[in-house]
């Protein structure tokens, strides 16, 4: 006998329609977050405090609720209020905190007086003697000039802040009109407009910085900015795209100069550098660095230094070589990998992106892609330069070992202007916009001195430099200036047919490549302040950088 097959249509009634009802759901929610999300500037409305813990301070604190000193704690990185784990809720009710935004009828700026906890150094702007040396909650600190002053000399310092010798980079309250954005079911608000000021040289400064990226050195970053600046000129990329935070260019004008500090290390600033070109930016930006990666060879070009270490007030010293720093070019090359064709079939797809510091095919290249691989693992839960730097290193032996490039001149073909070049036994090739390379290494002036006729190096020239390597122990060679790569010529157009699958990286990310030919064609013009479809960019270089030290 056959089997029966009962069906119960009453739960068949039930069930289909809700199915339906939740997929339409799901489909109306992506296609309301498709369209009509709000892709603008904007913060909390009623914002309290932004509170982080004190590891991060070099100095005791005291709680400001209940004055004990705080073995662990919280403070508010905009403020400077600092409270134990239970006074948090009472610090929120009774004690303020910046205010992003004020109407123009409220008269000038007053000050925002914090009491205790004065940052290390301090002296009062009275009597000019040391604040905050007595243990406990005494004298008084503005949160936006970061004027320190004694309790018994605050009637003779008037009431109107002037925010300070930092001013000019700071946009006041006055200055924000924000504008509620359906109040009945969100509690953002958005930043409608940015006024210009009165003042002389008013140059803002927005800091970038991803929080979730490396290690916690960009939290802290974000955190030192918060209390010197106004809160909304810090923005953390881990939030906000690069896309939304360069809508301050067409907030605030195209008349200001503004200074864009991007913290991190090469790949963010070519993220960065990558959305001004597609956003077609036309206004005086230009893009500042405070080094936080592990190379961070773009930063040592244009004199910002090999690393950057935060504390309480070392914003200082970047404010002042933002000040002396000078506007120059950097060649943004566009890079495009075209896939081999078998039977009329591409044999994955085309890519196309830009490069500002180096490209490279072969060893090193695959060294940085085991490194990626292992930094993205959920396994890799511990971050910091000097354990970067020794996955790096053994990375690098495990190449020794396995010559997984050995003979890579039998693998490509390499064209400069369109003449093809002969290669020696090598296991990288290296194309070179800037003159440092692996954390540091000056590839194409290494062992230079003999050589008279060696055409200078220069990131703005719309010339590259390609070099070659010859194995993975060589790169630990010229790490220590033993050796000196092989230098194969200059070109303002470079051709690599890869006759085999390759690790390929462009300013440190790297990915497998499959056979094809990687070229890099120049683009033609001057300057991205006249034409955002110029090759290169504005970036900001201070002088004399060795006399500064920001550790």
């Amino acid at each position: 006998m056959w089997p029966i097959i009962s069906v119960d249509f009453a739960l068949q009634h039930g069930f289909f329609p809700v199915i339906t009802a939740f997929t339409i759901i799901f489909i109306g929610v992506h296609v309301v977050r498709r369209f009509f999300v709000d892709i603008h500037l904007h913060v909390k409305k009623n914002v309290r405090h932004s509170w982080t813990t004190i590891d991060s301070l070099s100095r005791a604190c005291y709680c400001n609720v209940c004055e004990a000193l705080l073995m662990e704690g919280f403070y508010c990185d905009c403020c400077g209020v600092c409270v134990n784990t239970g006074c948090i809720k009472i610090a929120d009710k009774i004690i303020r905190c910046k205010v992003l935004s004020l109407p123009d009828d409220k008269g000038p700026m007053k000050h925002h007086w914090v009491k205790g906890n004065i940052s290390l150094g301090a002296v009062c702007d009275v009597c000019e003697d040391d604040c905050g040396t007595d243990p406990g909650l005494f004298d008084y600190q503005c949160c936006w000039c970061q004027r320190a002053v004694h309790s018994n000399c605050m009637p003779k310092l008037g009431n109107v802040c002037d925010f300070g010798s930092f001013r000019n980079y700071t946009i006041p309250p006055q200055s924000v009109e924000l504008l509620g954005r359906r109040a009945s079911v969100s509690n953002q608000l958005r930043i409608n407009q940015i006024k210009q000021v009165s003042w002389p040289d008013w140059s803002p400064i927005i800091i970038l910085a991803n929080r979730n990226s490396g290690n916690n050195d960009a939290g802290l970053v974000l955190s030192m900015f918060r209390r010197v600046l106004n809160p909304i000129q810090v923005i953390d990329l881990s939030i906000f795209t690069p896309e939304v935070a360069l809508e301050w260019c067409t907030l605030i004008g195209s008349d200001v100069k503004i200074t864009f500090l991007v913290a991190g290390g090469d790949g963010t600033v070519a993220w960065v550098l990558n959305m001004v070109y597609k956003m077609k930016v036309q206004t005086k930006a230009v893009i500042g660095i405070i080094p936080l990666g592990t190379g961070n060879d773009l930063s040592r070009v244009l004199g910002w230094g090999k690393a950057f270490v935060p504390s309480d007030n070392n914003y200082s010293s970047i404010f002042e070589n933002v000040q002396r720093a000078s506007v120059i070019p950097l060649d943004r090359w566009t890079v495009s990998m075209i896939p081999q064709r078998h039977m009329g079939l591409p044999l994955g797809s085309s890519r196309r992106l830009f490069m500002y510091n180096y490209l490279s095919v072969g060893v090193d290249a695959q060294v940085t892609l085991d490194f990626h691989r292992t930094r993205e693992s959920p396994f890799y839960i511990f971050s910091s330069r000097l354990f970067n730097k020794v996955l790096y290193m053994l990375f690098g032996t495990q190449q020794v070992m396995e010559r997984m490039y050995q003979d890579l001149d039998k693998r490509v073909e390499l064209y400069l202007d369109g003449e093809r070049k002969e290669l020696p036994s090598i296991e990288s090739i290296v194309v070179l916009n800037i003159s440092s390379w692996g954390a540091g290494v000056d590839l194409w002036s290494m062992g230079a001195d003999n050589e008279m006729d060696l055409c200078k190096q220069d990131f703005g020239d719309g010339t590259l430099e390609v070099v070659a390597v010859y194995s993975s122990f060589h790169i630990a060679q010229l790490q220590v200036g033993l050796s000196q790569p092989h230098r194969i010529g200059q070109a303002k157009s470079v051709k690599i047919k890869l006759k085999a699958k390759s690790a390929v990286q462009v300013d440190g990310e790297p990915w497998v490549q499959n056979p094809g030919i990687s070229s890099m064609p120049l683009l033609l013009t001057t300057n991205l302040l006249e034409n955002s479809t110029l090759p290169t960019v504005p970036v900001l270089a201070p002088p004399n950088i060795n006399n500064y030290r920001y550790f």
